[in-house]
C-alpha cells in the first residue's frame, strides 16, 4: 500500500495510510499537543495574532515546538487580504520564524497576496520554508522555489490554471496537502496531481516521500 503524506491538515488523517501534520494553531496547552498521537506544526496563524502578544506567542511556541510531535513551525506568516496592519504582522512573523532557526524546525507558510514579501528572509535564512495551498503564478513558483522554498498543492490543483504549468517545477520541490477542505481526502489530491504531472500515483508517492524525508529527517 502506497504511503500518502499531507504536509498540511486542520484534520486528523482521514486514511489508514495517510502520515499527515495537522495544523495545531498555538491553542492547547503543551500537555494536550503532546497527548496528540499524530504529527503536528504549531504556530499563531495571522489571521489569530489578537489572541496573543508578541512575547506571549514567542513564549508558547518555545515551550511547545519542542515537543517531539511537533514536526514544523506553522502556519505562520503574512496576508495582505486582511485588516491587520502588515507592520504588525511581520513581527509575529519573525518571532516565531526566530523559534523556528533556534530548533531547525521546517516553517509552513500562510501567504496571500504576499509571496514576494518572503524572499528575503528565504534568501537570508538557510531554513526550510513550505508555502502551504500555493496557488500563485509560474513566475512566482519559481522564485520561490529557486530560493530553497517549497510548494505545497490542495484543493487549487482542481483549478484550471494551476495544470497549465505545474509539470514545470521540479517535483523535488513539491508537497500535497488537504488543508481545511472537509470533504477532500490526500488520495483525491494525488490523484489529480498525477495526472496533472503525467505521472503514475506510485511515482507520484515515491517522490513524494523522498521529499518528506528530504524536509523531515
Amino acid at each position: 500500500m502506497e504511503m500518502y503524506y499531507n504536509i498540511h491538515t486542520h484534520f486528523k488523517p482521514k486514511l489508514p495510510n495517510e502520515i499527515a501534520i495537522r495544523n495545531g494553531f498555538l491553542m492547547l496547552t503543551a500537555n494536550q499537543y503532546e497527548q496528540l498521537p499524530y504529527p503536528i506544526a504549531v504556530g499563531l496563524h495571522p489571521w489569530l495574532l489578537n489572541h496573543l502578544s508578541v512575547n506571549e506567542a514567542t513564549d508558547a511556541l518555545l515551550e511547545r515546538a519542542t515537543l517531539s510531535n511537533v514536526k514544523a513551525i506553522g502556519e505562520i506568516g503574512i496576508d495582505r487580504a486582511i485588516q491587520t496592519p502588515i507592520d504588525v504582522q511581520v513581527a509575529y512573523f519573525e518571532a516565531q520564524l526566530t523559534v523556528a532557526r533556534a530548533l531547525q524546525k521546517p516553517v509552513i507558510i500562510h501567504a496571500v497576496r504576499s509571496y514576494s514579501d518572503f524572499l528575503p528572509y528565504l534568501k537570508k535564512h538557510n531554513l526550510p520554508m513550505v508555502f502551504h495551498g500555493f496557488n500563485g503564478n509560474l513566475q512566482q513558483a519559481k522564485e520561490l522555489i529557486k530560493h530553497g522554498a517549497y510548494l505545497s498543492f490542495g484543493r487549487h490543483l482542481l483549478e484550471p490554471k494551476l495544470a497549465e504549468w505545474l509539470s514545470q517545477i521540479p517535483l523535488t520541490s513539491i508537497f500535497l496537502e488537504t488543508d481545511n477542505a472537509p470533504h477532500l481526502t490526500i488520495a483525491q489530491v494525488y490523484q489529480k496531481a498525477a495526472t496533472l504531472l503525467n505521472l503514475s500515483e506510485a511515482d507520484l508517492c515515491e517522490k513524494i516521500a523522498q521529499n518528506w524525508k528530504q524536509l523531515f529527517g
